[in-house]
């Protein structure tokens, strides 16, 4: 049951606790808060990934040490 379904349930029971439809609206806020962490967590594993790729094609050509000497990634 989402929020509205919830809400529409307790109006047609013959009564409304306001706290009540804030708890719920509240937790389906955190929901959504706890899913775009999970997505920006998501987002940095596969940053940090890409990055080690990349430092790992570096390092097979030997460019590795030269990136870090340059620090502009210039090669």
């Amino acid at each position: 049951m989402n929020y509205n379904s919830i809400k529409d349930f307790l109006v047609r029971r013959g009564g409304i606790n306001y706290a009540i439809v804030m708890a719920m609206h509240t937790t389906e806020t955190f929901q959504f808060i706890k899913d775009e962490a999970l997505y920006l967590e998501n987002s940095r594993a596969l940053l940090r990934d890409e990055l080690l790729s990349c430092y790992s094609f570096l390092e097979k050509y030997d460019l590795f040490e030269i990136y870090l000497d340059v620090r502009d990634g210039f090669i």
